[in-house]
């Protein structure tokens, strides 16, 4: 039995009596008739939708469709995520509910106002996108189905009686106030302030993470509004990948409602022949082994392709028996220092070798020990911070980077530590691409682990050690292969950097003179 990954042990271990009384104060609870009320309603409201679209839909988008309008009737506040294969009709069901509902809801609310009363000036939706040309992909369809024949036969019914009117980036209904605008979430943009019953990202996989938790979300919190996000795979795990797997953890949870959908071209193809043959067209023109059709028809998230080290690696070769190691002094250990640029931090890991069993191709097997973050500190201050810290283990060699500041800091630590061997290691893309295929060679062999104890990874310095390990990407630039964090805010790669700097050291020359003792790093308590 795998254990747990570590964001379920600090989501199941680590909530506090306040947030375990805001999962139960945000629960719906709702009895058995009401529950078939609502359920009569969506049905209603989904024939609607078949007339505005003018057929059926299929049985994966129907289930989709049916938790959307669900969610926003019962105002659960949930985040619904939609996986389904290129041109397979994920933003055409969103289209076609948006619109039925923009139409029906403010008149269902005079009915039921009890239920819906929070729609009677009109229901309102954000339509987002990462840039703005594809923000008018969805916007684009919602203008067609507003606009169409159907749509205006419906408008013109003497108990709809409405006026599409459409004004740059907004489509309002001009007697019941409902409304959809478009908007752009890129990281540049200037988001404006508004009010929302439902939130759509699409092309979600392209999302910056800070912008959806911190600009748009906020947009429903006056109306606990309903989120959907439609996107398809990718090679890295954006805020896209981190819904899709909190909603599938939520699923699990007893009596919990489907957050997740997905549909495959598999899927899809059983209700549409010609879209059968279309994918058929481009299997054998990409071929099943392609990157474009794993991630495009069916479904498949290339993580090992962008990811530096995925999560499920990271837990493999954690050692849950081992806590951080405050002192070593029985045998040399290799330290890594990667220098605070800007907004980065300061990080220093200390490592320990087995310096007497290298593999055949002269590999060490390596620990890591304990790990510093100086985050905050000035630099007058860090230099003590840290030669205090080194002084708790026999070092043998300090790497530091000598791109920027690092040149200077590697002078101050030569002299407040004249018995260290501190290396200056350069920033030039050769250099950068040896010590990250050694640390990727190490990794994937199996021959390095760190401290992965349940009390280590309550620590911040853990948390952030897995969180830029996972973060960070491949990037190859002609022969060289790189390693970065991804152009997101809060991402950073100060950790990685500084596993890789403590690990090259080992390659660099012959191996020190050794005393065999024990590794006593296990600690059952």
């Amino acid at each position: 039995m795998s254990a747990a990954a570590p964001e379920d042990f600090i989501e199941e271990t680590d909530e506090t009596e306040e947030e375990r009384q805001a999962r139960e104060d945000i629960e719906v609870e709702i009895d058995p008739l009401s529950q078939q009320f609502v359920a009569e309603l969506v049905e209603k409201i989904l024939l609607l939708v078949d007339e505005l679209s003018g057929h059926p839909l299929y049985p994966y988008q129907r289930v989709f469709a049916y938790r959307v309008i669900e969610s926003i009737l019962l105002n659960d506040g949930q985040t619904t995520t939609a996986l389904f294969s290129r041109q397979s009709g994920k933003s055409e069901t969103v289209a076609n509910v948006v619109a039925a509902c923009l139409i029906i809801l403010p008149r269902l609310a005079k009915v039921y106002p009890d239920l819906l009363g929070k729609f009677a000036e009109g229901f309102w939706v954000g339509a987002f996108a990462p840039t703005d040309e594809q923000s008018d992909i969805l916007y684009g369809r919602l203008v067609d189905r507003l606009t169409s024949e159907r749509a205006e036969a419906v408008c013109a019914d003497p108990e709809i009686d409405e006026q599409v009117v459409q004004r740059g980036r907004t489509v309002h209904l001009r007697k019941s106030g409902s409304l959809i605008r478009r908007q752009t979430c890129h990281p540049r943009a200037k988001i404006e302030g508004r009010t929302y019953h439902l939130i759509i990202v699409d092309e979600c996989q392209d999302a910056d993470e800070k912008i959806i938790n911190k600009s748009v979300a906020p947009m429903g919190a006056s109306t606990n509004a309903s989120m959907i996000m439609i996107g398809t795979p990718g090679y890295t795990k954006g805020v896209f990948y981190k819904i899709i797997q909190h909603g599938k953890r939520q699923e699990t949870k007893r009596g919990s409602k489907q957050l997740h959908f997905e549909a495959n071209w598999k899927e899809a193809a059983k209700s549409n022949p010609n879209y059968e043959k279309f994918v058929k067209r481009e299997m054998l023109r990409l071929g099943t082994d392609s990157d474009e059709f794993k991630m495009s028809y069916e479904l498949k998230w290339l993580l090992e392709k962008g990811q530096f080290v995925t999560s499920e690696r990271l837990d493999e070769l954690g050692d849950k028996s081992m806590q951080v190691v405050h002192a070593w002094h029985a045998s040399p250990c290799v330290a890594g220092l990667d220098v605070a640029r800007k907004e980065d931090s300061t990080v220093l890991t200390v490592c320990w070798v087995d310096w007497d069993h290298p593999d055949e191709f002269g590999y060490y097997d390596t620990r890591i020990l304990n790990w510093l973050d100086l985050t905050g500190l000035k630099w007058e201050e860090q230099y003590f911070r840290i030669v205090e810290f080194l002084s708790n283990y026999r070092l043998y060699k300090l790497g530091i980077d000598a791109g920027g500041l690092g040149d200077v800091v590697a002078d101050r630590l030569r002299v407040l530590m004249p018995h260290i061997e501190v290396i200056d290691i350069t920033s030039s893309r050769p250099e950068q691409s040896k010590r990250w295929k050694h640390l990727a060679t190490l990794l994937e062999k199996g021959m390095i682990s760190w401290p992965a104890h349940a009390k280590t990874r309550r620590l911040k310095t853990w948390r952030r050690f897995y969180q830029q390990m996972t973060d960070v990407e491949k990037v190859f630039v002609g022969p060289h292969m790189l390693v970065e964090a991804p152009d997101e805010a809060d991402a950073h790669d100060d950790y990685p950097d500084s596993l890789a700097l403590a690990c090259i050291l080992t390659q660099e020359d012959a191996m020190p003179e050794v005393q065999v003792s024990n590794a006593p790093f296990y600690n059952a308590a």
